[in-house]
């Protein structure tokens, strides 16, 4: 079962993108899916694109500014970022409970990240 994230040109411009700088960023990437009449492109390739997009000479402050909230939106949708707790107790019972603890939030915040997707799709859509 395939689970990797993916993302749309409109939920990046629910993000805050404009309809050319979704299209800049996507531009060069592959397609994996369709999600209606909208290509689906995987939340990992559009971040490398925006980071690459972001180091060009000549970029807008303004333009920056978006691109770097649409990036950290998706970065919060990866959700790949795992704490580790360097002063952990010795107790197995505390280092248990610590890991059920690390595990529910960030299934938490996975779950707020892809309602907030979901969200900047219909703002998109119904531009709201």
């Amino acid at each position: 079962m395939n689970t990797e994230k993916v993302t749309t040109r409109l939920q990046l411009r629910g993000y805050g993108a404009t309809r050319y700088q979704a299209e800049a960023i996507t531009k060069n990437l592959t397609a994996v899916a369709n999600q209606g009449r909208a290509y689906a492109y995987p939340v990992s390739d559009v971040v490398a694109s925006i980071r690459q997009y972001l180091q060009r000479p000549r970029i807008q402050p303004a333009t920056r500014q978006i691109l770097e909230a649409v990036l950290q939106a998706l970065l919060e949708r990866l959700g790949n970022v795992i704490e580790v707790p360097f002063g952990s107790s010795t107790n197995p019972e505390i280092n248990k409970l610590a890991r059920q603890l690390t595990q529910a939030r960030s299934r938490t915040d996975s779950a707020l990240a892809e309602l907030k997707a979901t969200a900047a799709t219909l703002k998109a859509k119904y531009n709201m």
